[in-house]
C-alpha cells in the first residue's frame, strides 16, 4: 500500500498522538487505554475551540505537533520495523540520517492532518497487553466519517513513558506501510538511495 492510500485516514490517530502527551501529568492512570479515553476528548476539545488548529497551514499547527506529539513517538524503532532486515545494512550514521529524515516525513504528515480533527471522535475500543506494563495495542475506532475506521496503536512503555511505535489502520500498519518502498529503494540504489529519496520527499 503506497503512502498516499494509507494516510487517508490518518487524522484520527492525532487525537490519541495528542493525549498521550499530557500523560505525565495522569502518571497514576491505571492503564494507558483508560489514559486515551479521557485524554482524546480533551484534546479534540481543544482543537475544535482553538481556530488556528483547524488551519492546515497554521505555524501553530507545526509548533502544537513538534512540542507534543513527536516526543510521544518511538521515531527510530519506527524506522527499524518500517527497514526491517535492510537495517543491518546502513552504517550507524547512515540509520541516523534515515531515522531523521523518516521523522521529518511521518511529522509534516501529523500536521496537515490535525486540521480536520474537530470534525472527527475516537472511542476506545479494548486493549491487548503483549507483555504486561511494557508492551500493549490499544484498539479504537475513529468515527465522524460515513463509516468508523479501526486504529490500532502499538505502545511500548519505557523510561520517558509509553511512547508509540506502531499505528494499524483498518489492519494495515504504519510501518509496513513504508517497508516494500524502503526495501525496493534500498535494492536499487542501496542505502544512500533510501536517504536521497526521503530528503526528496521532504524537499530536501
Amino acid at each position: 500500500m503506497c503512502f498516499r492510500q494509507w494516510i487517508r485516514p490518518f487524522a484520527g490517530i492525532v487525537a490519541f498522538l495528542a493525549a498521550l502527551v499530557l500523560s505525565h501529568a495522569y502518571a497514576d492512570a491505571p492503564s494507558p487505554d483508560e489514559l486515551v479515553r479521557k485524554l482524546a476528548a480533551e484534546m479534540t476539545s481543544a482543537v475544535r475551540s482553538d481556530p488556528d488548529l483547524q488551519n492546515p497551514g497554521s505555524v501553530k499547527i507545526s509548533d502544537f505537533v513538534q512540542k507534543n506529539i513527536v516526543p510521544r513517538f518511538d521515531f527510530e524503532r519506527i524506522t527499524q520495523i518500517a527497514m526491517g532486515r535492510n537495517w543491518a545494512k546502513a552504517n550507524p550514521a547512515e540509520q541516523k540520517q534515515i531515522v531523521a529524515e523518516f521523522s521529518k516525513l511521518l511529522t509534516r504528515t501529523y500536521s496537515n492532518a490535525i486540521a480536520t480533527l474537530k470534525d472527527l471522535d475516537v472511542e476506545v475500543k479494548s486493549t491487548r497487553v503483549v507483555a504486561p506494563n511494557a508492551d500493549v495495542t490499544v484498539k479504537t475506532q475513529m468515527i465522524g466519517r460515513p463509516q468508523p475506521v479501526a486504529i490500532d496503536y502499538s505502545l511500548i512503555n519505557g523510561p520517558g513513558g509509553w511512547r508509540v511505535y506502531d499505528v494499524s489502520v483498518e489492519g494495515i500498519s504504519l510501518a509496513a506501510a513504508y517497508r516494500d518502498e524502503f526495501a525496493g529503494l534500498v535494492a536499487q540504489s542501496g542505502v544512500s538511495g533510501l536517504i536521497d529519496a526521503l530528503k526528496k520527499k521532504n524537499g530536501g
